[in-house]
């Protein structure tokens, strides 16, 4: 087979090319500190690139969402930790008026006190996390989530959603939260059950629920709007009877209707407790006949109405004693709502608790993910640089032979070597 020179000569020309073209990639490479420069040198390696970088992109973005939802949570549970400094303020100070360790003087600065703390809570309840949402509006968080009206009654303006966020792909967490269970929606009473004085009572008793004897009836009367209505009067001689009266209404009231008529009567005796329908009743002191009670399962009030309730049993006559006692038994009542606001904010701080954990476990495990993806995307791009130089080098050297023969070769012809 014959070659031609023209033929041999581009054969040359190509390899040379080739040459060139591997130095100039190997130079780039050293340059950069990169192999895959572009998608045409690795097309396989490049689309795994893409890939990769993608969910590298994605972990850093919920990433970033955790973090967002992390400081909104914990400015919450710094919120409600606040607020339950200020609930145990506020038990104090009603233990100690309905200790009678508080003179006139005294209570007039416990008013004080709690007309501040009520200004407090409200500002507290209407928190603005890192993004300036209002975390306990649910996801109405554009908005205050508490609004004093004229009357001085505070209501809710949020709702009971709240807003997500994606920390992990498919999982979502509430970075705000209602309001409306923690600081509205608030059992008054022991267990459920509120027991109040009729404004007319003439005696010095006052009563607490001592507790709960059957869940199921008193649930069943809650859910029923079931109410009861204790009514003492004059016995034989100088003794007492009593009668719980069922049914539906404010008892003691005109609309008060006894559906149910009589629960239980009978005689009364001092330091006795009353057991009906599930419910545990006692009286310290002695009532008059007359005197009445009313007793409400199911029963719901608000964390602020409970510190107005407050102001407004410290602010009650204490001229006689029958006066006293209706101030008692409002002191006694404070109490056991008081108790049930520190359980929904404990229980608030737990189940924001609970999302911290989450969050921070999450982000956790996407930190090493993305560490992971970033090594593997590292070793697709990256070059071994000693290895690089070493090729480049014996390219480099490859070349310059090549075109050092080349540049002979092609000057050898048969007229170089005749002499004249």
């Amino acid at each position: 087979m014959r070659i031609s020179t023209n033929e041999f000569l581009l054969g040359s020309l190509n390899d040379l090319m080739a040459q060139q073209s591997t130095v100039n990639q190997l130079n780039r490479e050293i340059a950069t500190g990169q192999t895959m420069l572009d998608a045409s040198s690795d097309p396989g390696g490049a689309a795994q690139t893409v890939g990769i970088a993608n969910q590298i992109a994605h972990l850093t973005y919920d990433s970033g969402n955790g973090q967002a939802a992390t400081q909104t949570l914990q400015a919450g549970v710094s919120t409600l930790q606040q607020v339950s400094n200020m609930l145990v303020q506020l038990r104090q100070n009603a233990v100690a008026a309905a200790n009678g360790a508080a003179n006139t003087s005294d209570r007039q600065s416990l008013v004080a006190s709690a007309q501040t703390v009520l200004q407090q809570l409200i500002q507290l309840a209407n928190t603005q996390g890192p993004n300036g949402g209002y975390i306990f509006a649910g996801s109405a968080s554009n908005q205050p989530a508490f609004v004093t009206q004229a009357s001085g009654q505070v209501v809710f303006a949020g709702d009971n959603g709240g807003n997500q966020i994606e920390i992990a792909p498919s999982l979502n967490v509430t970075s705000t939260v209602s309001g409306q269970n923690i600081f509205m929606n608030v059992p008054a009473g022991t267990q459920g059950v509120v027991l109040s004085a009729t404004g007319g009572n003439t005696g010095s008793a006052y009563g607490v629920v001592g507790g709960v004897t059957s869940l199921s009836q008193v649930t069943a009367a809650s859910l029923a709007g079931t109410q009861y209505q204790i009514s003492f009067a004059a016995g034989p001689g100088n003794s007492l009877t009593y009668t719980v009266t069922s049914g539906t209404g404010a008892p003691g009231s005109a609309g008060f209707i006894a559906s149910q008529g009589v629960v239980v009567s009978g005689g009364y005796s001092a330091g006795s407790d009353l057991v009906f329908a599930g419910i545990d009743v006692k009286f310290n002191g002695d009532p008059a006949a007359g005197d009445s009670f009313s007793v409400q399962p199911g029963a719901r009030t608000s964390l602020f109405q409970t510190v107005q309730d407050l102001i407004a049993a410290l602010q009650m006559p204490l001229g006689t004693g029958a006066q006293s006692t209706l101030a008692q038994q409002a002191l006694q009542n404070i109490l056991p709502n008081i108790d049930g606001a520190q359980s929904g904010v404990l229980s608030a701080q737990a189940t924001l608790g609970t999302s911290l954990s989450e969050i921070q476990a999450v982000r956790a495990q996407d930190s090493t993910l993305t560490i992971n993806a970033q090594t593997q995307l590292s070793s697709l791009q990256s070059a071994n640089l000693p290895q690089v130089l070493a090729n480049y080098s014996e390219s480099l050297t490859a070349l310059q032979a090549a075109q050092l023969a080349f540049a002979k070769v092609q000057n050898l012809t048969l007229f170089s070597v005749i002499r004249p």
